[in-house]
């Protein structure tokens, strides 16, 4: 019979997983010098999971440090079960084998060895799929124009920060969110969290559209964000 293991604690790790790989994770990236030597190696999200709970005696490969959850990976993982049980009905409707397989997991209060995949990767469903529907109900209300000329500095400004999404051309993180009721996006080096924040200051780079709703953005860059 597999190993089974508490729920709330696998979901803890995969949300400390998320924070120290910055993303999600599948497969195994190897990070090169310019001379060609390893730099770094980043483990899939699924693997530092299964690694902290149970280290395969047969494996011989390198191992990372055990994840330790923090405070923001304990309050994840609740916003996490809080969100899947609203999707509870397209479980029950059968429609999406995935959030099928996610719900009976979710109800249940242990969780199977090899079932742990599920598990790894719910913070990134759920950073995505939050995301999107905010930003699909944002797009609704948002007033036409741009926050302020291109080359402007703003200042203290309040924020509601929708996406934070991982970029994949550069190590930074690609900021989608809301001020004045316009929507502003940016590069930040730190994985903001979705929700409030305030603008200490910005630079006004450029005005575009989103490349899926087509509505006005403003692009800003050397933000300073507090939260």
């Amino acid at each position: 019979m597999d190993d089974l293991f508490p729920l709330q604690d696998v979901l803890e790790l995969a949300c400390a997983a998320q924070r120290v790989n910055k993303d999600y994770i599948k497969e195994q990236e190897i990070l090169y010098t310019e001379d060609g030597k390893v730099k770094h190696i980043i483990m899939p999200n699924k693997e530092l999971v299964k690694m902290t709970l149970k280290l395969d005696p047969r494996y011989s490969g390198p191992v990372p440090p055990k994840l330790i959850p923090i405070d923001l990976d304990k309050e994840l993982a609740q916003e996490i079960r809080k969100y899947f049980r609203k999707l509870m009905f397209s479980a029950i409707e059968g429609d999406n084998e995935f959030k099928t397989e996610v719900n009976s997991l979710l109800n249940s209060e242990s969780i199977p060895f090899n079932k742990i995949g599920f598990i790894a990767c719910l913070p990134s469903v759920y950073k995505r799929d939050y995301a999107t529907s905010q930003i699909e109900k944002q797009i609704k209300t948002l007033n036409e124009g741009y926050l302020s000329l291109i080359g402007s500095t703003v200042f203290d400004l309040d924020c509601e920060i929708l996406e934070s999404k991982r970029s994949k051309n550069y190590d930074a993180f690609n900021i989608t969110a809301i001020i004045d009721n316009k929507m502003v996006s940016w590069f930040s080096k730190v994985d903001l969290k979705i929700g409030s924040c305030v603008i200490v200051k910005a630079k006004v780079k450029d005005h575009s559209k989103h490349w899926k709703h087509q509505n006005d953005v403003t692009r800003l860059n050397y933000v300073k964000a507090a939260q």
